[in-house]
């Protein structure tokens, strides 16, 4: 009952559910098989606690800036703006980012007496960018929208998003990027695709024959040795301790897995 009251809460509610427990995000301590990344630009980023909480609950990736930061972006692979336009300030602001980042799909939060005269704006920045109330949406509203307008997005791309998060690391398979935060992890394809081949197991050991199927080929006749090599240049890079693995764990007399 208190999870449908707080998704049938508006989105603006600053009551007093910011401390609450989520009732059915994920555990402490798993990854999620697939995410989204999403910037939220607001001027009173507090406003939108419950908005970001449950984005965050439900796998998504979300930076919150409160004025548009073109160096931070422009670094970073983007699937979702959210943009507040409640403040008369943030039009201009607004309009730079839709304009910067066209392509990537935008959902406008606005006040109800601004609705009617930026929906009519059809030939301005504003276009493509879909509308909601900020005073009267429900958290529950906003997140169907967002999961509609991230599936338009990826169909219109033509590539299905593959994007993973590991503890603090975003893997991003469009990109063949690793992410902390947001400084990128320079890693190289063959350790890029061993990451891959692991994470794609959902936790599951592989073994070393089955990591060179996978990352070099069923026809390649290198040594097991091969595998080794490449996991710990990839360890190195993500600063992960083999003896106490927080990504990749070694299975004695098999191979390797995602760590707990």
């Amino acid at each position: 009952m208190q999870r449908e009251n707080e998704l049938s809460t508006p989105v603006n509610d600053t009551g007093s559910l910011l401390f609450q427990p989520i009732a059915d995000g994920v555990a402490a301590g798993d990854y999620c098989s697939t995410t989204h990344r999403i910037v939220v630009i607001s001027p009173l980023p507090y406003s939108l606690h419950l908005l970001v909480r449950e984005l965050t609950a439900k796998c998504y990736d979300v930076l919150v800036f409160r004025h548009l930061d073109d160096e931070a972006l422009g670094a970073l692979p983007i699937d979702l703006m959210i943009i507040d336009l409640t403040q008369e300030t943030e039009l201009e602001t607004a309009a730079k980012a839709l304009s910067r980042f066209q392509g990537v799909p935008a959902l406008r939060l606005v006040r109800p007496e601004k609705l009617a005269g930026l929906a009519g704006d059809e030939q301005g920045s504003f276009a493509a960018a879909t509308l909601m109330n900020w005073k009267t949406s429900t958290l529950e509203q906003v997140l169907e929208r967002v999961h509609k307008l991230l599936q338009q997005g990826t169909r219109q791309n033509g590539q299905r998003n593959e994007q993973w998060q590991l503890k603090d690391l975003m893997v991003d398979g469009n990109r063949i990027a690793v992410y902390r935060g947001t400084d990128r992890i320079e890693v190289t394809k063959t350790e890029f695709d061993l990451l891959k081949s692991l994470l794609d197991a959902g936790g599951a050991a592989l073994s070393r024959q089955q990591l060179m199927d996978r990352v070099w080929g069923e026809h390649y006749f290198g040594g097991s040795n091969t595998v080794d090599v490449h996991v710990k240049s990839l360890r190195q890079k993500l600063g992960d301790d083999p003896k106490k693995p927080k990504y990749i764990a070694t299975i004695r007399g098999v191979g390797y897995r995602i760590a707990d």
